[in-house]
C-alpha cells in the first residue's frame, strides 16, 4: 500500500526506534496540544498516532516546539511589533519636500494653518477695536487713559479716583447735573430756586449735546469720504500701474524716470484730488518719459540663422503691437518672401 508523503521530507518509512518512542511521546504532546488546540482533544478529530502518517506528523510537532527559541517567539515578551510594509520601513518624516504624507495632512502644513486661522482672529479683533474707536471719534490717547483708569480702579481706588475726577467733572457740567456760573449767580440772588435752576442746566444741555452729536456726525461723514478717496486715487494708481507692467515690456527700465516726472507734476500742479485726475497725472507723465527713452536693442535670429537687432515694442491700444518683420538680406531670402507672398 502505498503513502503519500510530504515531498519536503526524504523519509520513506519511519524507522521502528521512532515508532516505539511514539506512545510515550504522543501522550505529552498531546496534552499539550490539547491545551493550545481543544479540538485536538477530541478523539472523533484527533490525528491517530498508531499510524505511520499520525505518528509522524505528531514527532515533526514535537521537534518543531523543540527547536524553536523562546527569546525570539514574539510571545515571549508578551507584545506583538507592527510588520512595517516597504514603504513605511524607509520613508521617514520629510520637513522639506513634505512628499512622505499628502501635503494637506502634513503635521507642519497643519501647523501653518493654525498660525494662519489665529493670526486671522486676532486681525480681526483689532479691526473691530480701531474701528469702533474710530466710528466714536475716540483717539488712541483716550482710549489708553480710559484702560489705565479702569485697571487702577481693581489695583489703587484713588489714583484711579484722582485720574478720573477732572474728567467726571466736565460731563456733569456737560450733563446739566451741575450748575454753571451764570445759574449759580441767580440762585444766589433768589431770582431761581435749586431745582428750577437743575431744571434750566439740565435742559440746555440736551440742546447742546443735539449740537454736539450733530456736529460729531457731519465730520464723521467728511472724514469717510475722504478716506473713500483717498482709496480710490491708490486703487486707480495701482490698476494704472499694473495695466502698463503688462503691455509695456521696458516698463521696469522707466520706472525710476517715471517717478521722478510723477514727482515733479506733483510739486508744480499738486495733488490730484479724484481717481481720474491721478490716472491723468500718470499718463501724462509717462508719456514725457517715452519721448526721452530708447528701448534697450534685442539681438534675434532670423529664418537664415542670422542674428537682426530688434527693439522691444511696448503694447499700445490694449493691443500687442507686432514688431515689424525682417527686410530680406539675400537673394534666396527675396525668392521665399516672394513666393510666401504669392501663396498668401
Amino acid at each position: 500500500m502505498e503513502r503519500d508523503l510530504p515531498l519536503d521530507t526524504d523519509v520513506v518509512d519511519p524507522p521502528q526506534q521512532v515508532l516505539d518512542n511514539v506512545d510515550g511521546v504522543k501522550d505529552d504532546a498531546g496534552a499539550a496540544r490539547a491545551a493550545e488546540n481543544p479540538a485536538a482533544a477530541d478523539p472523533s478529530t484527533a490525528t491517530d498516532a498508531s499510524k505511520p502518517e499520525g505518528a509522524l506528523s505528531v514527532v515533526r510537532d514535537v521537534v518543531a516546539a523543540r527547536k524553536e527559541d523562546p527569546a525570539a517567539a514574539p510571545s515571549a515578551t508578551g507584545e506583538e511589533e507592527p510588520v512595517k510594509t516597504g514603504d513605511q520601513a524607509t520613508k521617514e518624516p520629510d520637513d522639506k519636500e513634505y512628499s512622505d504624507v499628502p501635503f494637506n495632512k502634513h503635521p507642519r502644513f497643519i501647523q501653518v494653518i493654525g498660525k494662519l486661522k489665529a493670526a486671522e482672529q486676532d486681525a480681526g479683533r483689532y479691526r473691530n477695536v480701531q474701528g469702533f474707536l474710530d466710528s466714536n471719534g475716540v483717539t488712541a490717547d483716550e482710549a489708553a487713559e480710559t484702560l489705565t483708569v479702569a485697571a487702577l480702579a481693581k489695583t489703587n481706588p484713588a489714583e484711579a479716583w484722582k485720574r478720573v475726577q477732572p474728567w467726571v467733572q466736565k460731563l456733569l457740567i456737560a450733563a446739566g447735573e451741575v450748575l454753571p456760573d451764570d445759574l449759580q449767580q441767580q440762585v444766589a440772588e433768589g431770582k431761581l430756586t435749586q431745582e428750577a435752576a437743575l431744571q434750566v442746566s439740565r435742559a440746555n444741555a440736551l440742546v447742546e449735546g443735539v449740537k454736539v452729536q450733530r456736529t460729531f456726525e457731519q465730520q464723521r461723514a467728511e472724514r469717510q469720504q475722504q478716506t473713500d478717496v483717498a482709496n480710490a486715487r491708490l486703487n486707480a494708481a495701482a490698476s494704472w500701474e499694473s495695466d502698463r507692467r503688462i503691455k509695456d515690456p521696458n516698463f521696469a527700465a522707466k520706472e525710476a524716470a517715471l517717478q521722478r516726472e510723477v514727482a515733479y507734476l506733483i510739486h508744480t500742479e499738486g495733488q490730484p484730488k479724484t481717481a481720474e485726475g491721478v490716472t491723468d497725472q500718470l499718463q501724462r507723465a509717462y508719456a514725457a518719459v517715452n519721448k526721452s527713452f530708447k528701448p534697450p536693442v534685442v539681438v534675434q535670429r532670423d529664418t537664415t540663422g542670422r542674428f537682426q537687432p530688434r527693439a522691444i515694442t511696448p503694447v499700445t491700444g490694449g493691443q500687442v503691437a507686432a514688431a515689424e518683420p525682417a527686410k530680406p538680406q539675400t537673394t534666396l531670402e527675396i525668392v521665399r518672401a516672394n513666393r510666401a507672398r504669392r501663396a498668401g
